[in-house]
């Protein structure tokens, strides 16, 4: 093992001193050592953190770009095995449903057919070691030709399936029109815990020859894949609008704000850390959280999740940002008989990974963890995952009220008779800030 890579070893296998269990470090080597595509947000190797993607006018963004509309999405990731790689990537169209399309390469992209991630830099005076690559995309005279789904894969040494991540983004035209509104639900089951999105499409230069066949609509909360509700139906026409305002087809949980804390100054306790300590590597001990599922609920900003790499005194973040650990620990007395408590956002891809799964302490009475992040600001939720039912659920944890501002996406998928593929002719972002 080379010296590198035994920093690596020792700095993300760190946080497990706490479960005092090797079956967890085999759980996440199992994860990562998965190669085969997976057509979604996934990171393939274990030594790659802090990936960001989003249009370069806009951290917090959507990764979605007009077709022909001269915008770009921007892409940073860490190495933290410090080596340098020979990292190529490529792009596949996909259907709406996250299936390979089936066009050609040469129907959809041109002047490329596989290039090469050209910048990186060393991370500069920090304790962890890492070596960031970013790029900005589509750029060196690419043109993507048609608009839909796509997905972004990167790999090692000119080999397609030795993959180092994927990542989904759309490319939309402006066919039609997209207005929506948040509402609470007048269902009775449904009206203090979730939120009713009812929107409109409007065609009247774009035509449409069998909306109920031929469309296919996605409503998204907060730019997530897993909870997305899909193949929407318009409930009636009115000349050329279609209206989607149904009672519950249309609505989401709308879960509650997110908790944050705030990485970006080590030299002083921010809001929701209550110790810094320093040795070989910064750890932050975060305030003891509660359960809020019986809570009222409380207003206050958050970032839908989100995160931002990020530190004040740094002309580069990306390169000086350090790593930290991360303490978190949540009171639950008693723990849940039949679910495991996960840490859930952005940063874990808006999933349930196994190396942010918490452990419960039976003496302290609380569930915790200690994880390995960049410098930055975070957002993030304790859900849980119940392993009779197999569902997932921020209710028993955070709670849900229709009062929650969350961001909402549409999209607008047709596929014309002869057509081969879903063109992503609408999209559109609003928030619930102002409900109905």
């Amino acid at each position: 093992m080379t010296n590198t890579r035994l920093i690596f070893t020792l700095v993300i296998s760190g946080f497990f001193a706490l479960s005092h269990t090797l079956k967890a470090q085999y759980v996440i080597d199992e994860y990562y050592s998965e190669k085969e595509l997976v057509y979604e947000d996934h990171i393939y190797q274990a030594g790659i953190r802090s990936v960001q993607f989003h249009p370069t006018t806009n951290t917090l963004g959507f990764p979605a770009i007009p077709l022909n509309g001269g915008q770009q999405l921007y892409l940073s990731f860490d190495d933290l095995y410090e080596d340098f790689m020979n990292v190529s990537y490529t792009i596949e169209h996909c259907n709406a449903d996250w299936t390979p399309s089936g066009l050609l390469p040469q129907e959809y992209i041109q002047n490329m057919q596989d290039a090469y991630l050209q910048n990186y830099e060393y991370s500069l005076n920090t304790f962890v070691p890492y070596t960031n690559y970013h790029m900005v995309f589509p750029s060196n005279g690419l043109r993507i030709l048609k608009s839909g789904n796509y997905l972004l894969k990167l790999y090692l040494n000119d080999d397609p399936n030795d993959l180092l991540i994927t990542r989904r983004f759309l490319v939309y035209e402006e066919m039609v029109n997209v207005a929506g509104q948040v509402k609470r639900p007048i269902t009775v089951d449904l009206m203090r815990t979730h939120q009713e999105i009812d929107f409109s499409i409007l065609h009247a230069n774009y035509a449409i020859q069998n909306p109920f066949t031929d469309l296919n609509v996605v409503l998204m909360q907060n730019q997530r894949w897993d909870n997305a509700i899909t193949n929407l139906k318009p409930q009636f026409m009115q000349n050329s609008k279609l209206v989607y305002q149904y009672d519950r087809e249309n609505a989401l949980e709308a879960a509650n704000e997110f908790r944050f804390f705030d990485l970006k100054d080590m030299r002083t306790l921010s809001q929701n850390a209550r110790k810094v300590e320093v040795d070989s590597v910064y750890t932050v001990y975060l305030r003891t959280d509660i359960n809020r599922s019986i809570q009222n609920y409380s207003v206050y900003n958050d970032i839908n999740g989100n995160y931002v790499v990020r530190r004040l005194d740094a002309e580069n973040s990306n390169t000086e940002g350090d790593y930290v650990y991360v303490d978190f620990l949540l009171e639950q007395q008693p723990s849940f008989s039949h679910s495991d408590v996960y840490l859930f956002g952005k940063f874990t891809d808006w999933k349930l990974l196994p190396e942010y799964r918490l452990r419960y302490d039976e003496e302290r009475q609380a569930y915790k963890t200690r994880i390995l992040l960049k410098q930055g600001y975070y957002n993030f939720a304790y859900a849980t995952y119940d392993n009779q039912t197999q569902t997932a659920s921020f209710t028993d944890v955070e709670g849900n009220h229709w009062e929650t501002e969350n961001e909402y996406q549409i999209l607008v998928y047709n596929r014309e008779v002869g057509q081969r593929y879903d063109r992503l002719i609408g999209f559109n972002t609003f928030s619930s800030e102002e409900l109905y």
